[in-house]
């Protein structure tokens, strides 16, 4: 999953496209591994649940990569990699347990690291944008993976993640009217990996994570993520990081550490 955000920013076209062409190959990909397996049926009943949740992930990726294409990758991973404390924090309202006083401490650790991160907080500004964009991705996708953990138990990972790809292709299939398509044979090499590695493999594998822990400890399980992703930024495209960018991300990756540490205590007794 480290991959999507290098990938985002050196695929030259606009994110909609992106995600469109993305959405549609991986999810075609997906349907012909469930017709071979035979379980691409779903409940007539759970339609409204795979057109929700697909709206959702079109929603979450596009602005996920429109923060990328604005602030630059690190920017943009650090802001969605909000995620899981905004995940802890409202899965207690859905699944009426107990907040933890250690999750809005790490909310308020991850506000101070935003704050660095932002060079001024002026909607002109870019990476103020991506951050915006990057955090709103961020609630997007909480409360799709929390969707998720409802049908989990009754469909595979596969399943849900071809049906809300589709989905969010049919939602996102404007993009083809309203922007030209340049795929060069380098550009084709990056979306496949981005289809195939980043998409179909990852986001499967994290959504099949679903059922054997909870939102939050899956979340927090992939904090780790930001890190990689950056790396890859700084190999692969040259990124340069300022010192805003090294302390907040710093903040932002030790509120989330906390909070896998806090979690592993907690499910070992």
């Amino acid at each position: 999953m480290s991959t999507s955000g290098v990938l985002g920013k050196v695929i030259p076209m606009p994110p909609a496209l992106i995600i469109f062409l993305r959405c549609l190959i991986a999810g075609v990909l997906l349907y012909l591994y469930l017709r071979w397996r035979s379980q691409h049926r779903i409940d007539g009943s759970d339609k409204g649940f795979f057109i929700g949740s697909g709206v959702l992930l079109a929603i979450h990726w596009t602005t996920y990569f429109m923060s990328i294409k604005l602030g630059g990758v690190a920017v943009g991973m650090l802001s969605l990699f909000t995620y899981p404390v905004i995940t802890a924090l409202v899965e207690p309202f859905i699944f009426k347990t107990k907040h933890s006083w250690s999750d809005i401490g790490s909310s308020l650790l991850i506000l101070v690291g935003l704050a660095l991160i932002v060079p001024e907080f002026s909607l002109d500004n870019k990476v103020a944008q991506g951050v915006a964009l990057g955090v709103i991705s961020a609630v997007i996708y909480s409360f799709r993976n929390l969707w998720n953990k409802k049908y989990i138990v009754k469909y595979s990972g596969s399943s849900i993640m071809c049906y809300q790809l589709l989905v969010s292709a049919v939602v996102l299939a404007p993009a083809l009217w309203i922007y030209q398509v340049d795929m060069n044979p380098q550009t084709w090499g990056y979306m496949m990996i981005l289809v195939i590695v980043t998409t179909a493999i990852a986001h499967t594998l994290f959504v099949k994570g679903l059922k054997f822990f909870t939102t939050s400890s899956v979340s927090i399980m992939s904090s780790l993520t930001p890190l990689y992703g950056v790396a890859w930024a700084i190999w692969f495209t040259d990124e340069t990081l300022n010192k805003g960018i090294i302390a907040g991300g710093t903040i932002i990756i030790v509120a989330i550490i906390a909070q896998n540490i806090k979690h592993f205590k907690t499910s070992n007794g």
